[in-house]
């Protein structure tokens, strides 16, 4: 059975991109704020609430002219392919390197995405949830779906929840059958033991409070991949030289790559 009847997703994107991938075994984050729609960042109740969310972007769409050419270089770039999910999940506690966790609550393991404790060691950052989420894109021209309310007063303070952010877009990138992955980090600088009821409730407004007034101080996340059976479409533009880097780079880093070139003209 051929290795690209397993269920894959693809990507669109230039060779450097590609290179990067391949040398550094990983796949980029950006966040919300960096989407080919810049409206995505936005919320009722804040202009740039993405800039806390990060997501890669993959289709379902193989060998596709549009995709190609809004981000495949118009076939000088290539169509990447990997089996769906090509994450590592580990059972363990993330959080045990970074000093300000050490006293806190998370004590027990649990699976998360490997990669992100590099993150939660350097920048305070807790994930929820703490594994890749993959989302499948829905498309509306309801405008309380594409600029959702994300906080929320209550009794005891505030409320938050960026679970809607990176799921709608505009009915005008339809064409894109975009399947998304997607981390939300929160800095969790103030993280301890509540002494009471109050003090849990201002740690939690304190949290939610950096969410929504400051920014991130990451623009990308870099989480390390399978690459396995990598695929590989040329773009039909694309030059022998780049063909051979490419071929290059992915045989000395992935187990079985698969080089293709795509059917289409221009």
């Amino acid at each position: 059975m051929s290795k690209l009847i397993l269920k894959r997703l693809y990507h669109y994107t230039s060779v450097d991109s590609l290179l990067m991938i391949l040398k550094n075994e990983t796949l980029r984050f950006n966040n919300l704020t960096t989407m080919d729609d810049p409206e995505e960042a936005k919320s009722q109740d804040s202009y740039n609430a993405g800039r806390w969310v990060f997501t890669s972007s993959w289709t379902t769409l193989r060998d596709n002219k549009k995709m190609f050419q809004k981000y495949g270089l118009s076939g000088n770039g290539v169509c990447v392919s990997l089996p769906e999910y090509p994450f590592y999940t580990t059972l363990g506690n993330p959080f045990q390197r970074n000093k300000q966790f050490m006293n806190s609550a998370f004590v027990d393991p649990f699976d998360f995405t490997k990669g992100i404790e590099t993150y939660i060691e350097k920048y305070n950052f807790v994930f929820y949830p703490s594994k890749v989420e993959q989302i499948d894109v829905k498309y509306t021209g309801d405008e309380s779906l594409l600029y959702p309310q994300i906080s929320n007063r209550t009794i005891n303070g505030m409320s938050y929840f960026d679970d809607q952010l990176g799921i709608y877009k505009d009915l005008k990138w339809e064409y894109q059958n975009e399947i998304r992955y997607r981390l939300r980090p929160t800095m969790m600088n103030n993280l301890h033991w509540p002494q009471n009821e109050q003090d849990f409730n201002q740690m939690m407004i304190d949290t939610i409070y950096t969410k929504i007034s400051e920014d991130c101080p990451i623009s990308y996340i870099d989480i390390p991949i399978k690459l396995r059976n990598i695929g590989i479409i040329f773009g039909s533009k694309l030059n022998d030289n780049k063909k051979v880097e490419i071929k290059s780079m992915a045989e000395k880093y992935c187990p079985n790559p698969i080089f293709l070139t795509s059917n289409i003209s221009w």
